[in-house]
């Protein structure tokens, strides 16, 4: 029982994670229609600013999050810049092109990550205190209380955002149709970079969380955002608090189900709810009707 447990424990935190990374990747497709497969580079990246800045410099944890936050901000301005700006206006389908445009600077982001740092795995020290606190006599990282409250906390949030708010409904109407909103007096680019780096910073918080508990690699992100996607995808397209309760599912997949069954079952398992969700509601749990979750223009 202690280790199921101490599986759930783990898997909450974790989906707090998974959560955040869903969120981004949501906030990008909300305002362009575009999957980024970046986005790992920069969970991964703020993971190694972490180690650099703590292990190596010994720099407050709120610094360290500061940095780490402007970084993200960097690397999704870049993404834009260099995977998404050059090909607007080029293609009929900017989804299409854009999927191999950031899978290509993940990929070249990665290896220049690995020529520079490495492929060692650096541990990370805790921004909290390590004594771990009592549940029903069950011991807890503090670490995954912060994972889960933040996450939360931001997941509303922005769920908030994009639904009360004109920020939201601009998000919503560069989606649906650009031309249109720039026919409106939207500029568009500007929409399109404001959310690239707004989903920087929240990748980067995401990896920033989890470095004391993934440590710091070159390869410390992949499975992270691998599983974020899968939690956008169940939550729903679109959807921010889709975003958190994908994330929160697969979270338990990722803690329960090497404790209760075998840990190569993981992805097959995760996969499989995926998949049947989908067959049920192709949304998503909380996705809603127009492209990616978008509400129609006479909506909004």
């Amino acid at each position: 029982m202690t280790v199921v447990f101490l599986g759930l424990v783990s898997g909450l935190g974790f989906a707090a994670i998974f959560a955040l990374i869903a969120q981004s990747l949501t906030l990008v497709l909300a305002a362009s229609g575009v999957f980024n497969f970046a986005q790992g580079s920069i969970v991964m990246g703020a993971t190694i600013v972490a180690y650099l800045l703590t292990a190596r410099l010994g720099w407050h944890p709120s610094l360290v999050l500061l940095a780490s936050v402007a970084a993200g901000m960097v690397g999704g301005l870049l993404t834009y810049a260099m995977a998404v700006r050059p090909v607007l206006g080029r293609s009929h389908v900017l989804s299409h092109t854009t999927v191999l445009t950031t899978i290509g600077l993940g990929t070249a982001a990665n290896a220049v990550v690995l020529l520079l740092f490495g492929g060692d795995t650096h541990p990370v020290p805790s921004f909290v205190s390590e004594e771990p606190l009592r549940l029903l006599g069950q011991p807890i990282r503090p670490i995954y209380v912060v994972m889960v409250a933040v996450g939360i906390a931001l997941t509303f949030a922005f769920d908030r955002l994009m639904h009360r708010t004109s920020i939201g409904h601009l998000f919503r109407a560069t989606l649906e149709d650009r031309e249109g909103a720039a026919l409106m007096g939207i500029d568009t680019r500007k929409v399109m970079l404001g959310a690239f780096i707004a989903a920087g910073a929240l990748s980067a918080l995401a990896g920033w969380l989890a470095a004391p508990v993934v440590q710091a690699s070159a390869f410390a992100a992949h499975d992270m955002v691998f599983y974020g996607f899968a939690g956008m995808a169940i939550g729903g397209f679109g959807s921010f608090a889709g975003a958190l309760v994908g994330g929160v599912l697969v979270g338990l997949i990722y803690g329960l189900v090497p404790v209760l069954l075998d840990s190569h079952l993981t992805v097959p398992a995760m996969w499989a709810v995926v998949v049947l969700v989908l067959l049920v509601k192709p949304a998503g749990l909380l996705g809603t009707a127009g492209l990616f979750g978008s509400a129609r223009l006479r909506e909004i």
